[in-house]
């Protein structure tokens, strides 16, 4: 087996349970692969603030993977990004609106609620080092880099008819992808976690079977599949399990650990 250069993995539920905790192992077992030559990533759906403060707890250095794979950078330049059409953008917005659905719109990264429901905020930002701002209505906002929109349905019925919906009508224009059982992720069709895995392999000249990724939802299937070694985290995703050459349980199980001291660390 080739040596693993590169492990990319989704954060939440997959490294730290979806309340920000993390188990003693998986943190200790990260100190040790950052002491090797292996490069870690982090690939999330977290906007760069919350992204770069899940870098920051675990000294991981940048860059990251976020925005769903819409964006990757470090703490000054973008390296790779697939924006929504600025058009395209205002279509989404309105059609949640029609419908009442709790949209974020995260502009120039900066992440806009019209609504703000505490109890979804709180949620969704605590812990994660993320900020927000209010706004009277989306239409106050100059888009330029919109890099991704985000629903919250907690309805398991509306959200099963919102993905439906956008998804046909937006076929090989958006990825409409759900993230947990209330987030629906909406990005440009580039933007996926598999094509900035993409880049990085060219950015860092790397092979299939160097790669190492983890993830425990559909955001994550384009990435576990374009890398040698794809694990899937826990039972979130039927679809993940079917492609992922290996399972494991919930973060708190700790067989992640496992596979990252079998490959990466080789105890």
């Amino acid at each position: 087996m080739k040596k693993i250069k590169l492990w990319i993995t989704d954060i939440d539920g997959t490294i730290v349970n979806y309340d920000g905790s993390c188990t003693v192992k998986m943190k200790n077992t990260i100190d040790k692969i950052l002491k090797t030559d292996t490069k870690i990533v982090l690939a999330t759906g977290r906007m760069f603030m919350g992204a770069n403060h899940a870098a920051k707890r675990f000294n991981i250095p940048l860059p990251v993977v976020c925005y769903q794979g819409a964006v990757v950078r470090d703490e000054k330049n973008v390296l790779w990004q697939a924006p929504v059409d600025n058009k395209l953008s205002r279509e989404i917005i309105r059609y949640l609106k029609e419908r009442n659905i709790h949209t974020h719109v995260y502009n120039d990264d900066v992440l806009y609620v019209e609504d703000d429901n505490k109890r979804i905020m709180d949620l969704y930002c605590g812990g994660r080092g993320t900020t927000y701002e209010v706004v009277g209505s989306f239409d106050e906002i100059k888009l330029n880099c919109v890099a991704k929109i985000l629903a919250v349905i907690e309805d398991n019925d509306l959200m099963q008819k919102t993905k439906e919906e956008l998804s046909a009508k937006y076929k090989n224009i958006l990825t409409i992808v759900q993230s947990s059982s209330c987030y629906l992720e909406i990005t440009d069709k580039n933007a996926s976690k598999g094509n900035a895995l993409k880049f990085l392999k060219e950015y860092w000249n790397l092979k299939d079977e160097e790669i190492m990724a983890s993830g425990d939802q559909d955001n994550d299937i384009d990435m576990v599949k374009n890398a040698g070694i794809g694990i899937c985290v826990g039972n979130n995703s039927n679809e993940l399990k079917k492609i992922a050459k290996y399972h494991c349980r919930s973060v708190d199980s700790d067989e992640l650990v496992k596979y990252l001291e079998e490959f990466i660390l080789c105890e």
